[in-house]
């Protein structure tokens, strides 16, 4: 009978060193892209919080105007009460989402450090 030959499926230490180090390299690629969507997203949920505060801020302001006239009806009144609460609800929610967005993103400072 012949010998089997075992050395073609033991990777030698110089294929382990290159398996190792494609393997690092592509977790490093991995890191980056998960980094980059991490800054994306936060960038969006920012542009987001920062578009809808325009809108909010008009409605606010409406909303105030209309409750200080005198001569509204009790319902009119309940109504204008509705669109403001509810506009500073979502306001709060957008300050939220504003303030998430800062803790997520690495300031110039630590990136620097890094």
């Amino acid at each position: 009978m012949g010998r089997v030959n075992t050395s073609a499926a033991v990777p030698t230490k110089a294929e382990k060193k290159r398996q190792r180090h494609h393997s690092l390299e592509q977790l490093k690629e991995e890191n980056r892209k998960l980094l980059d969507l991490a800054e994306w997203r936060s960038a969006s949920m920012a542009h987001l919080a920062h578009e809808l505060r325009t809108p909010l801020t008009s409605i606010l302001g409406f909303s105030e105007i209309l409750l200080s006239q005198e001569q509204l009806t009790e319902a009119q009144r309940n109504f204008c009460e509705r669109i403001q609460n509810s506009a500073q609800q979502l306001q709060r929610t957008l300050n939220h989402l504003a303030d998430l967005s800062r803790m997520e993103t690495p300031s110039d400072e630590n990136s620097s450090q890094s």
